[in-house]
């Protein structure tokens, strides 16, 4: 938890296990991750390339998150941040659907990448 805490954007696995302290095994670490969202700390973000990131939450709690949001994904560097700014208005769905997860990435440059 404070890897992320300490991050100004969103981390995927690789990223916190290079951030760890010391050496943990990558099983225990996604188990962690996915304890955190179960708990509503954490929020998953897909990405085009493939990858899962993970950003705190702001507003959640078991079994109910609520931040949707847009996500920005530097395809400089692959950095990804929460646009928690911007909030994403759920869709009209058919009776009986229920919204599970929404995913929303805009792609671009990231201001260092721009600049270099």
């Amino acid at each position: 938890m404070n890897v992320l805490s300490e991050s100004f954007s969103a981390l995927c696995h690789e990223d916190i296990e290079r951030k760890l302290p010391e050496k943990m095994d990558r099983a225990t670490i996604y188990r962690i991750l996915q304890g955190f969202c179960d708990d509503g700390r954490v929020h998953k973000i897909s990405g085009e390339n493939g990858k899962t990131y993970y950003a705190l939450c702001h507003h959640c709690d078991a079994g109910n998150h609520s931040d949707h949001h847009l996500h920005f994904r530097c395809v400089g560097c692959e950095t990804v941040l929460c646009m928690d700014e911007q909030p994403v208005s759920l869709p009209s769905l058919p009776p009986g659907y229920r919204v599970v997860d929404i995913s929303c990435t805009v792609s671009g440059y990231c201001p260092n990448c721009l600049n270099a």
